[in-house]
């Protein structure tokens, strides 16, 4: 175990070659990020060890009170959880919630719990794809087993090589893929509990909080952002303005409620709400050809129950895509391909730069791997500098924020971009990293012979899990593909 580094305790008089020194710090720097993936590791293990006796814990209390006769009023539950509370030095509604999730985690997602204790994943990781997993639901017991046994392996590949950030991005997509519940009629009963909560927080302070839609919030939340910049934008030299881009946004919030305009700054006049609605394409040429959201058999109906995508990353209803889409011009509607998954078409109806709006298309978020920034907040870095003749294209372009952006100009972390927006990151030590872009909604591979798909160009296709798109590494095009033709969009 490393105590202290070496590098700083040389020996008076020792004059080793500065070349020696610095290996050994990089060796030591590896040395510690070893021990530290370790360390989350054993955390890991004692984690699932803990859920597994707080589940046992529940069982055994539950199994008391069925002997008791007093399931209905869980006097032995009742019992367990405040011993357990007392001992932990903890409250009865923790407890209480870490039985139910460790119930949840062992009884339910028994291979998520297993990764656990193997140290693959972290608790974090482990609570986001149980959640998520509960989407998961057929009326089939059967069905609704394979369907989540589907869901887990998916979730955990992708876990175990990124943030729990990009994994609940990720585990909602594809629990709303397998899941026979409609998000149209879940999204329907949500919008029933909206409301808007003022709550207390000392200091002549509050909050003020709002569940709504969530196209709707995030359109808010950006419209206060580029007011905020507009404002901090047309500061003067000689201003006296001491406000920082959060307070701006709050007094900007509060001046729009309450007065219903913004009297402050001329120049924010005319600041519209932007959202970006990833929809697939198919779902749109249905729409356009007036089949609605029919009820038609095989991946037909695979089709018909893809979410769209907020920002590229948060399922909504295609329903509520659609009527944005269709009905408000700040909204910019992003095309996928039904086959790769890749961005075919950025269509906005108040424009901007073309290349911006494709980056941020495909990127979503920042490119460093972990890192979920928005890619709207992010900053366009040139992969290969401009100093160093790197051209201002979409092959040397990616979204960076403005922290890993900086790291990457001044830390000697490399970086280059491989054919279909890989990102392929080395840090200092030789850890070799890889960001892949993922691809949105459902796709499609070949349909064995015999077995029913979609027909596109003479070939059957249907679904397939989420992975890489066809032809992504290898830079190739559906065209490229034998037998394969892109359809006409």
């Amino acid at each position: 175990m490393i105590d202290e580094a070496l590098a700083t305790r040389i020996p008076a008089g020792w004059r080793p070659p500065d070349s020696l020194v610095e290996r050994v710090r990089m060796l030591e720097r590896f040395l510690v990020v070893r021990s530290i993936a370790d360390a989350d590791a054993d955390l890991a293990r004692a984690q699932a060890e803990q859920a597994r006796v707080y589940a046992l814990a529940a069982r055994t209390a539950l199994a008391e009170d069925e002997r008791e006769g007093t399931l209905e009023q869980e006097w032995a539950l009742r019992s367990w959880k405040a011993e357990i509370a007392a001992v932990t030095r903890t409250s009865r509604q923790a407890v209480s919630g870490i039985m139910g999730r460790s119930a949840i985690l062992t009884e339910d997602f028994p291979l998520v719990h297993a990764a656990l204790a193997a140290g693959e994943v972290s608790m974090a990781h482990a609570r986001i794809i149980c959640e998520a997993g509960t989407i998961v639901v057929h009326e089939d017991p059967a069905e609704q087993a394979a369907r989540r046994e589907l869901f887990v392996q998916l979730a955990l590949e992708k876990a175990r090589s990124t943030s729990p950030g990009r994994l609940k991005d990720f585990a909602i997509k594809q629990a709303e893929r397998l899941t026979a519940s409609s998000l149209e009629e879940r999204y329907e009963q949500s919008m029933q509990s909206r409301a808007v909560l003022v709550s207390s927080e000392g200091d002549g302070m509050g909050a003020l909080g709002a569940r709504h839609s969530l196209p709707v919030l995030t359109a808010i939340d950006g419209r206060l952002s580029e007011i905020a910049k507009a404002i901090i934008a047309a500061r003067g030299s000689d201003s006296d303005d001491p406000r920082t881009f959060h307070q701006v946004r709050a007094d900007v919030f509060a001046e729009l409620l309450l007065t219903g305009r913004l009297t402050t700054c001329p120049e924010a006049a005319g600041i519209t709400a932007k959202v970006s609605i990833t929809m697939p394409v198919l779902a749109m040429l249905r729409a356009q050809h007036g089949d609605g959201d029919g009820d038609g058999d095989g991946d037909g109906r695979a089709l018909d129950t893809s979410p769209a995508l907020l920002d590229g990353v948060t399922p909504i209803p295609m329903s509520v895509a659609k009527a944005l889409a269709a009905n408000a011009p700040a909204f910019e509607r992003i095309l996928t391909h039904p086959i790769t998954g890749t961005v075919v078409e950025v269509d906005r109806y108040r424009p901007t730069e073309a290349m911006r709006a494709w980056l941020r298309a495909r990127d979503v978020h920042c490119r460093f791997p972990g890192c979920r920034l928005p890619a709207e907040r992010c900053d366009l870095d040139h992969t290969i500098p401009a100093s160093e003749g790197g051209p201002t294209s979409l092959v040397n372009l990616a979204d960076l924020c403005r922290w890993n952006h900086t790291v990457k100009g001044n830390t000697g972390r490399e970086v280059c971009q491989l054919p279909g927006g890989v990102m392929e990151w080395t840090s200092p030590t030789g850890i070799l990293l890889e960001d892949v872009p993922e691809p949105r909604g459902v796709t499609f591979g070949p349909s064995p012979p015999g077995e029913p798909g979609l027909e596109i160009g003479g070939a059957a296709y249907r679904v397939q899990p989420p992975g890489p798109g066809l032809g992504s590494r290898a830079g190739e095009e559906p065209g490229d593909m034998p037998g394969l033709d892109p359809p006409p969009f």
